[in-house]
């Protein structure tokens, strides 16, 4: 292989996908503050439509902690770490407030009550949302609000 030809196969690797500015924007609003913050947001990510409510990343983690786990004698001290995970964005955001200091671009964003709809409009799970963490990265498009099940 000639260095010219190994130069262009080099040109032609896929980049790293960057996320949306306009959504991180969205994510940083939802993480800002004390997160109570949260919206209808449907997002298209490999293919799939997500539709739920956009939440910040400590109300996901409370969420999501506090969701139950099967197990009874663990679950507890699994709801208390994973609720623990949600600190950073507790902290994150009040002293950077303090020191004015601007936001890091968030990585991932957070669903509440989210489904999964499939081509013929059916929401997975039918029965239910689930709170959904996706990385913004593999976001490749989104509107505002929600998509409802049929009736």
């Amino acid at each position: 292989m000639t260095e010219e030809h190994s130069e262009q196969l080099q040109a032609q690797e896929p980049s790293t996908p960057q996320p949306d500015w306009f959504l991180q924007i969205l994510v940083n609003m939802t993480n800002a503050g004390d997160g109570s913050a949260e919206f209808g947001m449907t997002l298209l990510v490999s293919g799939f439509l997500i539709s739920g409510k956009m939440v910040g990343g400590a109300k996901y983690f409370d969420g999501f902690a506090a969701s139950g786990f099967a197990d009874q004698t663990v679950a507890e001290s699994i709801r208390v770490s994973v609720s623990q995970c949600g600190e950073i964005y507790k902290t994150d955001v009040t002293q950077r407030a303090a020191a004015d200091q601007p936001l890091p671009s968030p990585a991932f964003v957070h669903l509440k009550e989210a489904r999964f709809f499939n081509t013929a409009g059916d929401p997975i799970p039918a029965n239910r949302g689930v709170w959904w963490r996706g990385r913004l990265s593999e976001v490749s498009g989104f509107m505002i609000g929600t998509l409802e099940p049929r009736a």
